[in-house]
């Protein structure tokens, strides 16, 4: 099965639309359940993509919203579809919400805790998630700021050394850190505030921001080369999604039944990769961790706390994650090392997003592309 659980695509004043391979997705308005919604709408789009047979998955609900209400849609198991939760604000409120409204409302316990440390007076949840998960813009006397909630002590504290320590003497294009402050047994995190916008919300084109991307990665690299000895005594305590992947393969690996045939080439593919030479990464570097203004022309990383060092390649791949193989290869680009990495990964990401592609004939040119890089 997909590990794609679906997208929200559009939520405004009336409603909530997207798609999702589930039968059904649950709705909810500010943590109140307003019921079930069939996915039976025609999607074309998903259809060509490869993920469903018949592509009636789409979903539409009616809602009646007002600006600051959050959406969730998740499946029945109850696992969010993408860009879910997502915030409502219509345009006339030009992104900015009052500290007031954080009292009287649960999802922004946060905020209203912070509102009692720091001055503020407006803030605004970004990328559609506020809460325990999410940043929020704020506004206070000295400025703007991002604040990120819900950090356990030990990593708050453990990312802050990695800021100090690595990204700023690295000159990596990130937002800096400032200070931790303490609500209740966990911390938030304040960051300076970039005005930009995900890498993933700029639409066809986006690649174009990819070498930009790469110059961080190999100044991150250049220095994890040269300082490793003085760097951290630990890599980013929560596991990388490139760990996971790794474990995920080798499971299927072991198993002949879900493996489908794969199971000589999967575990020759693993080994591979993990003798692959390791570099400091960002670890969880999928396209919403990459900020974009646009208008200067500047990106940022953001979210460290997975960083580590990792095979070659890796951290690419999952940024062009959904990119055919071949495309992935020719936009990485750099030594074979790189390249397998990238292809490697870009194959392994594949298979959990697409069903059926170790039978196709992309699953078999992925394969061979791989042996023919490491001559295997």
């Amino acid at each position: 099965m997909s590990s794609v659980n679906g997208y929200v695509d559009r939520v405004w004043a009336g409603g909530v639309a997207g798609w999702s391979l589930a039968p059904w997705v649950l709705v909810s308005i500010n943590g109140a359940s307003i019921g079930s919604v069939p996915c039976a709408n025609r999607r074309p789009d998903v259809q060509a993509a490869g993920l469903s047979a018949d592509g009636r998955v789409g979903f539409r609900a009616s809602l009646s919203l007002e600006s600051g209400d959050i959406v969730r849609v998740t499946t029945p198991q109850g696992r969010p579809l993408r860009h879910s939760p997502w915030l409502y604000l219509p345009r006339e409120s030009g992104g900015w919400l009052p500290v007031s409204l954080a009292a009287r409302h649960p999802e922004y316990a946060e905020i209203a805790a912070l509102a009692g440390q720091l001055s503020l007076k407006r803030f605004r949840p970004l990328f559609g998630q506020p809460g325990q998960v999410a940043a929020v813009k704020l506004e206070a006397g000295e400025g703007s700021r991002v604040a990120r909630f819900g950090v356990a002590p030990r990593d708050a504290a453990h990312l802050q050394r990695f800021h100090e320590r690595v990204l700023a003497p690295a000159g990596v294009a990130c937002p800096a850190l400032h200070q931790s402050l303490r609500l209740g047994r966990r911390q938030a995190l304040i960051f300076d505030c970039f005005p930009g916008r995900p890498l993933d919300w700029h639409g066809p084109g986006w690649e174009a921001w990819l070498p930009a991307v790469m110059g961080e990665l190999e100044r991150l690299q250049r220095f994890g080369a040269q300082y490793r000895a003085s760097l951290p005594s630990r890599a980013g305590r929560r596991r990388s999604l490139l760990n996971r992947l790794l474990r995920r393969a080798l499971g299927d690996a072991l198993r002949w039944d879900r493996a489908r045939g794969e199971r000589r080439f999967l575990l020759w593919l693993l080994a591979r990769l993990r003798r692959l030479p390791r570099v400091l990464s960002h670890g969880d570097l999928h396209r919403e961790n990459v900020l974009v203004d646009a208008e200067r022309g500047e990106i940022a990383l953001i979210d460290w706390d997975r960083w580590g060092y990792l095979p070659i390649g890796g951290d690419l791949a999952l940024l062009m994650r959904g990119l055919p193989g071949d495309t992935a290869e020719r936009l990485a680009g750099g030594s074979q090392a790189q390249r397998f990495g990238v292809v490697g990964f870009t194959y392994l990401f594949q298979r959990l997003d697409r069903p059926g592609l170790a039978d196709s004939e992309e699953g078999r040119a992925l394969r061979r592309r791989c042996r023919e890089l490491m001559g295997g």
